[in-house]
């Protein structure tokens, strides 16, 4: 049976350890070849934008000749020039003819250019191989229009379809423009196209099909061009070269099966040596699995020792059940033992809660001492404490989710470790819920836990715990009691301090005996406010924010409990809905119960008295706009004709503004700032500087009138002032407009 159990075992280590060491060799020769592919890759590539960089620079190249040559025939000529200064009717018809023959022998000495003009500022003419003519007669208008709007882009622009008549069919070209006479221009403008066919046919000639490919794009990365109509793969491109001169793309690789076909054969040598390093690996392999048979075989003997009653047939391992055997052993044993200490920790910890949970609500107190001597949450000598007092500590915050439980194992342990620093007092902490950790603080002896110990010790764990868990805890402090059976009234004393942490603060450490409950003797007082505030809403005056304010003033002073707070939060929403909610359409939409619910249940969750204000604010100012808007007694476009009549009427009076509109016709500012944002898109700021600055450029295009009259005839006190508001809306000072457009408009 031995022998049978060692070549068994021999049999599934080699089974085992095999295909280990098959992946590891696969996978060193599949690096191998990444490497190998990597390299050849590598110098694929800069063989490649060696080649794709001289393509584009001869093209870059050729149509710098073509520009240089055809810029220097027109500008040495005078005839051209001539026509530029001319105006319309002033040359003859043989002028013209020479003209336009100049422009055809251009073309025809450089064979890859479509076309030639010039165009003549002055009387928009042009004249082209074929004659002159206007520029609404010119299929290429569009192109001249553009060039004359970005007079910068002087260079060749992108590929389009261009005619010279409407006849003629469409020819892909690139075209450049240049302003005359050079070289700032202003007389004319000089444009020269070349047909794309002849600059494809260049890279044709450049590129071998059977072994690249190259396509040009765009500007907006569009395929303008492939060559010799070959559509590369994405994988496949290698390089991509920007011609800043020409405005495109070239994209450019090796065909597939070309990229590594250098690569042919593998080095005998390296395939001697790795079969070699094969087989010598296998030898160790197989030696080491025989050395590791004895081990396992003294593991499956002791653990059939362990297993007495098993039958003899069962007990000789089978060749398939000794892993099995041993796996099933040893898991067991594992599960039982992690099974034993897990279920006794988790019994003994909610057994402790649930102690204190009785304890704090002074139920079966009769069995508690037994119950405390058999848990042992403190240590003995603090099981008959002579004072106790109760720390409640409410997280602020988002709560610790279920999944933190060792978070909170951590918080627990640390307040009792700091409680526990001084030897004379002991602790016992646990959670109430997500947010809750109660802390019971014993001593010995009877005056050992004063309320200015109790604060500081708070003081302690709330300055511990905010810097090392970035936890913030609010403290409520308990009165100081003589037993555990009066425990439950210091928890309950505890307990009641925290209920104005609105008021107080979320870091606040709370003493019972500090707050006094006095919500009685304030109910009249906050029931007048929320009745004053519901007036001044009614009024729609601005004193209504005042009111809240105070109101909210008066919850800090008061140290108001957090449910009397929300509570009178709640009670002022209930009676604007009364009063307002059945108004108008608007203002039933403000006080629908959805949007109720969601402002509820936002003033709930607030954790702060100044969020509760925040999102009460921001529901009453919606409510206070629809209110006004329904309150205004004029017609609404009536309203919006008569404000845009009386501005365009007085524009130019300096005192001009919302206030003067307000006392005008007897609204409020407000509603007028609202009026022209929703009749106009602008405020009434930017639309009184646009009537000014409209006016403005029409008397410094047609008077000589002064800078200073005319920014007083369009309401500015001083040039200063004006002059700023001009040049932020057109770009440029009065001074420079006069320049530009002096006396261009009558």
């Amino acid at each position: 049976m031995k022998v049978n159990l060692k070549r068994n075992w021999h049999s599934k280590l080699i089974y085992s350890y095999f295909p280990l060491f098959l992946l590891t060799i696969s996978i060193l020769i599949f690096l191998s070849f990444l490497i190998v592919n990597e390299l050849s890759r590598n110098e694929t590539r800069k063989a490649d934008l060696i080649s794709t960089r001289y393509i584009v620079n001869t093209l870059e190249r050729s149509l710098g000749d073509i520009e240089m040559r055809l810029l220097d025939d027109i500008v040495s000529s005078k005839m051209y020039s001539r026509f530029l200064e001319e105006g319309e009717g002033q040359l003859s018809s043989q002028f013209i003819y020479d003209a336009a023959s100049g422009l055809g022998r251009m073309i025809d000495q450089q064979g890859m250019v479509q076309s030639i003009y010039l165009y003549r500022m002055s009387d928009s003419s042009i004249i082209t191989p074929r004659g002159m003519v206007s520029l609404n007669d010119f299929e290429d208008r569009a192109y001249i229009e553009q060039a004359l709007k970005n007079k910068l882009n002087l260079g060749w622009n992108q590929p389009r379809s261009y005619k010279e008549r409407s006849f003629d069919m469409p020819t892909q070209v690139i075209s450049m423009n240049k302003l005359l006479p050079l070289p700032w221009g202003g007389e004319g403008l000089l444009v020269i196209t070349v047909r794309l066919y002849a600059l494809e046919s260049q890279i044709d000639t450049m590129t071998d099909k059977n072994l690249s490919f190259l396509q040009v794009k765009d500007n907006k990365d569009q395929l303008v061009y492939s060559a010799h109509q070959i559509a590369p793969t994405e994988g496949n491109i290698l390089n991509r070269v920007q011609s800043e001169k020409l405005g495109l793309s070239f994209e450019s690789g090796i065909q597939t099966g070309h990229l590594y076909s250098w690569v042919s054969l593998v080095s005998y040598v390296w395939i001697g040596i790795g079969i070699l390093t094969i087989v010598g690996a296998v030898a160790c392999l197989i030696y080491i699995t025989r050395r590791n048979v004895k081990p396992m075989q003294l593991m499956m003997n002791r653990i059939q020792a362990l297993q007495p009653h098993v039958h003899e047939e069962d007990a000789a391992p089978s060749v398939k059940d000794e892993l099995a055997l041993i796996d099933r052993a040893l898991e067991h044993l594992i599960a039982q033992t992690v099974d034993y200490e897990k279920q006794h920790h988790e019994n003994l910890l909610i057994h402790r809660r649930q102690l204190l949970v009785d304890l704090m609500e002074g139920e079966r107190m009769d069995s508690f001492r037994q119950r405390l001597r058999h848990l042992q949450p403190l240590e003995e000598r603090f099981l008959e404490p002579q004072c106790a007092a109760v720390l409640v500590a409410e997280m602020n915050g988002t709560d610790l989710s279920g999944h933190q439980n060792i978070m909170k194992m951590a918080l627990m342990n640390v307040f009792k470790e700091l409680v526990q620093k001084e030897s004379k007092f002991g602790a016992w902490a646990e959670w109430f819920g997500k947010r809750r950790l109660i802390v019971v603080v014993v001593s010995n002896e009877k005056e050992g836990l004063t309320r200015e110990l109790l604060t500081e010790l708070a003081k302690q764990l709330h300055m511990w715990i905010a810097e090392h868990f970035r936890i913030r805890f609010t403290f409520g402090i308990g009165q100081t009691v003589s037993g555990w059976e009066e425990i439950t009234r210091s928890y309950t004393s505890a307990d009641a301090g925290l209920q104005h942490r609105l008021t107080l603060g979320q870091d606040a450490i709370v003493l019972s005996e500090q707050l006094t409950d006095q919500t009685e003797l304030y109910s009249y007082k906050y029931l007048q406010m929320l009745a004053d505030i519901i007036r001044e809403f009614r009024l729609t005056g601005d004193a209504w924010r005042t009111q809240l304010d105070q109101m909210f003033i008066s919850f800090n002073e008061d140290q108001m409990n957090d449910k009397d707070i929300r509570m009178l939060v709640q009670s002022l929403i209930q009676m604007l809905a009364r009063e307002f909610g059945e108004l108008s359409e608007r203002l039933q939409h403000q006080f629908d119960e959805l949007v109720l619910a969601r402002v509820r249940l936002q003033i709930q969750e607030a954790d702060t008295l100044e969020g509760i204000r925040e999102v009460l604010l921001e529901w009453l100012k919606e409510v206070y706009r629809n209110y006004v808007a329904v309150n205004e007694t004029k017609s609404h476009r009536a309203m919006i004709n008569e404000l845009r009549v009386y501005i365009e009427e007085h524009f130019g009076d300096p005192d001009l503004s919302l206030k003067h509109l307000s006392d005008r016709f007897q609204i409020s500012g407000k509603y007028a700032s609202y009026l022209f944002k929703e009749e106009f898109d602008m405020k009434f700021v930017d639309f009184l500087v646009k009537l000014r600055v409209e006016q403005a450029c029409k008397l410094l295009a047609s008077s000589d009138t002064a800078i200073q009259n005319i920014a007083q005839q369009v309401g500015y006190a001083n040039a200063i002032s004006f002059g700023r508001v001009f040049k932020r809306v057109m770009g440029e000072t009065p001074g420079d407009y006069r320049k530009r457009y002096g006396k261009q408009v009558e």
